[in-house]
């Protein structure tokens, strides 16, 4: 579900979360309206909240009204874990034993934007079903009920405590001989965090793992370039790579869920495919590392996701089993296979459980490991993989005519014969496979406003162009019958 209304384009309401500009479609009153539904939707279950956020500036006063919205309503602990990225709220969640909780941000979206995610008892975040419920409720109108107890509310700052935990669970995933593998190779590293939450675990991360990490754009909430780190935004890092004789460099987003990594420019593989390995590769090589010495394991992703990684995964007879774009409905799809790791190769996420989202962090130290038990570098790897080519394009086309457009693209391709998969419903994605390796795909975004998004994924450069290239032409054809 998603609601964008005509006079706020910016404001999209989905189960992947809530985002708009503040103090246009994002308010401390919405916030509080948010929060109380939150707690009267699972009014049985609430007890103790987790509250966390990113370092955007208007985080500090969301995060009040929301605090005061959870005091209202009569919950007796809310756990305040300050600012910190979005994996260690939703491991506070589990360790602290809360019943949920909200974390705050607006993840690879600009400064100007912010917003919310609510997470269940596991950590994650809502259901869709249960995200839909809430999206409802917060936009009747209402009249605040009686507090459920008149206990008094306990808040607690646990900041410090959130961290350590979350970099200790990181360490044991690595575990001692993989920690000791780390150290032996004597890693040198670029790290942007963007003056994100991510700040807060990769200096003493880092450190634990005796990796010699230069750490740039490293005051909270000083954003040094766009948000979302990709080819442009990560320019600056690509340069310094070469200069300074880095293994690797690492660029993340506000709330650490997404990080892409810069490699040498000398490498065949930098001079193909760019010095900004794409998403999908940081997904494969994460698998890679977690699958070593695992058989017939099965991968949750999302339907746009690259068949290079199945090219890859099937050395320990491993499949992927897809499911629509968005955190949570690949979550559920992995919670169905028992996947122990799984994510989203067109935005480089990777999900490890038992946290539920994605995690930038665990990904870097998860290759980390790779690369020093493998004595090879992080390049030599990629060398190794097949080459896969992604191209997208972003067309601006409201949500009530993008139904209608996907129908008509569907009939086209189904009439020439093409294999049609389908995700998510009327909203979710379409995906004409063109062979068994190279497909395009459809879709309106539910986190970027009045956005469609196209995608061309295969295994050879000029076809995937030709694929984007038809794709985007289709579209823009049916786009003006609807105009």
């Amino acid at each position: 579900m998603m609601i964008a209304k005509q006079k706020n384009q910016d404001l999209i309401e989905s189960f992947s979360g809530i985002r708009g500009i503040y103090g246009r479609s994002i308010n401390e009153e919405f916030a509080y309206k948010y929060a109380w539904n939150y707690c009267q939707l699972f009014r049985d279950k609430i007890s103790s909240l987790v509250i966390g956020g990113d370092s955007r500036s208007s985080t500090p006063a969301l995060k009040k009204a929301m605090i005061k919205a959870f005091k209202d309503w009569g919950t007796k602990k809310i756990i305040d874990i300050g600012i910190v990225p979005i994996q260690t709220s939703e491991y506070g969640v589990l360790r602290f034993k809360a019943s949920g909780g909200v974390y705050i941000s607006a993840s690879h979206n600009e400064p100007e934007y912010n917003g919310w995610k609510f997470l269940k008892e596991d950590g994650a975040l809502l259901y869709q079903n249960q995200a839909d419920q809430l999206i409802k409720r917060a936009h009747k109108a209402w009249k605040r009920e009686q507090k459920v107890t008149e206990s008094k509310t306990e808040v607690i700052n646990k900041n410090n405590e959130a961290i350590d935990k979350y970099i200790r669970y990181v360490l044991g995933k690595i575990g001692r001989r993989g920690i000791n593998k780390i150290k032996k190779s004597k890693f040198k590293i670029l790290v942007d965090p963007n003056g994100g939450a991510a700040i807060v675990v990769l200096e003493k991360l880092l450190r634990g793992l005796g990796v010699q990490a230069t750490i740039v754009n490293n005051r909270l909430g000083q954003f040094g370039r766009l948000i979302e780190p990709n080819a442009e935004s990560l320019l600056d890092l690509s340069k310094h790579i070469d200069k300074d004789k880095f293994e690797f460099g690492c660029g993340f987003d506000s709330d650490a869920d997404r990080v892409e990594f810069v490699i040498p420019s000398n490498s065949k593989f930098a001079r193909e495919m760019g010095q900004v390995v794409p998403g999908q590769y940081v997904l494969t090589l994460a698998c890679d590392a977690c699958l070593t010495d695992t058989k017939n394991q099965v991968v949750g992703t999302n339907d746009c996701t690259s068949y290079l990684l199945q090219d890859v995964i099937k050395r320990y007879e491993a499949r992927m089993e897809e499911a629509e774009v968005g955190e949570m409905t690949v979550v559920k799809e992995m919670e169905k296979q028992k996947s122990i790791i799984g994510g989203e190769g067109s935005c480089g996420g990777v999900i490890i459980p038992p946290i539920k989202c994605r995690d930038g962090i665990m990904t870097v130290a998860m290759i980390l490991k790779m690369i020093a038990e493998r004595r090879k570098s992080l390049v030599d790897i990629l060398e190794s993989y097949p080459r896969y080519y992604s191209q997208r394009k972003k067309i601006n086309c409201l949500p009530s005519k993008a139904i209608e457009i996907k129908n008509k693209l569907e009939n086209y391709f189904k009439n020439k014969g093409y294999k049609i998969k389908k995700t998510g419903g009327a909203t979710g994605g379409l995906k004409a496979l063109i062979d068994k390796n190279s497909y395009i795909w459809f879709r309106q975004s539910k986190t970027e406003p009045i956005t469609f998004r196209i995608i061309a994924d295969g295994d050879g450069y000029k076809k995937v162009e030709r694929m984007l290239r038809e794709g985007v032409k289709l579209f823009n054809k049916f786009k003006r019958e609807f105009c």
